[in-house]
């Protein structure tokens, strides 16, 4: 045995595998050695060994630590502002007003909530778009919140700066500088140990790249030529419409380490042919849907189920703790619920015969939160999954909880049912991050949270935001997306 060894026995594991389009649930024990699950059995015994805990998990529910696919989270300082608002006034409020005005003490502790806020859901996976580097200490101090954190992060800075001035027109006076030190930290970072961030790999380097469409495109290549010589484990961009798709496409930037968030535009392009879907489903892209807020800031319709139908990689994320709360399972539910309306509307506009079954079910959308986001982040073969070799990355549920009490399918309890209150047991690389329902390799750091944000709201009042939205309304338009 090595150090830090854990034995759950008696737990109920529900997963899917790769090369399965349904998911197993059978009761089994579970090995972990170091990070790996090392063996998935019935009745496992280990002889005595200092090093090995054995964990109780009879009548649990065992599953893989879920993947959340598009999270800003350092924005977690601004928590609950902006659940009312439009994408445009969030563009201007947040974006250009709150995010830019952020301290780097304010963006370390909304990453490290950010990042504890997933865990507490049994989180273990962040694509991290940290757009908030406004400094060399702004990346310094989000950083050093996602290692500290313990989540298993794909850390990806943004190339892009702040305006400077808003009025009478918008400039971005330190977009020289910005992007001098932005690109030399890439390199910085990538030069150490290949895009490994820390020692053994839990947290990796990435890009979030959101210029394309701005500019020569012939700079665009050059810095995703540099980002990909590093290698950076993912691209990552937001779209709205396919425009951005089309364009990176046709510079030949496309790639099975792109992921692009949202793509709400391309709910509507349903053609079997259509060139924009071809394009991802052809160098392998992935989709990042985020439906929660995508429906309530009228970014358009959630694309998940649409990727899902075309073969093309698609995960789930939470996209910004400002405007969403982090329980995993509410957006799962809303992914698969927004789906069968959808569905069901199209049936009765259409006189169709009233279907026997639902067309999507629970497992879908859990095999969108565990393996399919893992798919979507091109690691597969490392998460997402319980089977022997993979990393020890586990979420252990209490079925004796107020929530979950008396629910024999796990996957349908989970979708449907489950909070982040209900998982018990997080386990991330082989450490455990959540005990008896409490986060504990890092403690909640709620006192902090509630000061750095209370500056936050002193500095930016709603009337003071709402003077700034309705000038720039004013001044240029509504902007559109």
């Amino acid at each position: 045995m090595t150090e830090h060894s854990y034995l759950l026995k008696g737990g109920i594991i529900a997963t899917f595998v790769s090369g399965s389009d349904k998911p197993l649930v059978f009761q089994s024990d579970v090995l972990v050695e170091g990070s790996v699950i090392k063996q998935v059995a019935d009745n496992i015994t280990a002889g005595p060994c200092d090093t090995l805990e054995i964990l109780n998990c009879t009548g649990k529910w065992i599953i893989p630590g879920m993947v959340d696919t598009h999270r800003h989270a350092f924005l977690t300082v601004a928590r609950g502002v902006a659940g009312d608002w439009l994408l445009s006034e969030y563009l201007v409020k947040m974006s250009w007003c709150i995010q830019a005005s952020l301290t780097p003490e304010e963006v370390r502790i909304g990453e490290l909530a950010g990042c504890l806020d997933a865990l507490y859901a049994g989180v273990t996976t962040i694509l991290d778009h940290f757009h908030g580097a406004i400094t060399p200490a702004h990346s310094d101090a989000s950083l050093e919140a996602a290692i500290q954190s313990g989540a298993r992060v794909v850390w990806c800075p943004a190339r892009q700066s702040p305006p400077t001035k808003l009025f009478p027109a918008m400039e971005f006076g330190y977009e020289p500088d910005t992007s001098k030190w932005q690109l030399e930290k890439l390199k910085e970072l990538g030069s150490k140990n290949g895009g490994k961030l820390t020692t053994d790999g839990r947290v990796t380097l990435g890009l979030a790249y959101d210029l394309v469409g701005m500019g020569p495109i012939s700079t665009h290549q050059e810095i995703l030529k540099l980002a990909r010589a590093i290698p950076v484990a993912i691209v990552t961009a937001h779209v709205t419409h396919e425009s951005r798709i089309l364009t990176m496409r046709d510079a030949d930037m496309l790639g099975p380490d792109v992921v692009f968030s949202h793509c709400n535009g391309l709910h509507s392009r349903t053609a079997p042919d259509d060139e924009a879907w071809a394009a991802m489903k052809q160098y392998d892209c992935a989709v990042a849907a985020t439906p929660a807020d995508e429906l309530g800031m009228a970014m358009g319709n959630p694309t998940a189920f649409d990727a899902v139908q075309r073969g093309v990689k698609c995960g789930l994320g939470v996209d910004t703790l400002s405007i969403n709360g982090g329980d995993f399972f509410s957006h799962m539910r809303t992914a698969l619920q927004w789906q069968r309306g959808r569905f069901h509307e199209d049936i009765d506009r259409k006189g169709l015969p009233t279907p026997r079954y639902n067309q999507y079910n629970a497992a879908d959308v859990f095999r969108l939160a565990t393996l399919g986001g893992a798919e979507a982040l091109n690691m597969g073969h490392l998460i997402g999954s319980i089977e022997v070799g993979k990393k020890a990355d586990i979420a252990v549920f209490d079925t004796d909880s107020v929530n979950l009490a008396g629910i024999a399918n796990p996957v349908l309890g989970i979708t449907f049912h489950a909070t982040s209150a209900d998982v018990e047991l997080v386990m991330v690389d082989g450490n455990i991050v959540k005990r008896d329902g409490k986060l504990t390799d890092v403690p909640w750091v709620a006192h902090e949270l509630k000061r750095a944000a209370a500056g936050v709201d002193a500095r930016w009042p709603p009337e003071k935001l709402d003077e700034v939205w309705m000038r720039y309304c004013d001044t240029f338009g509504i902007p559109s997306f």
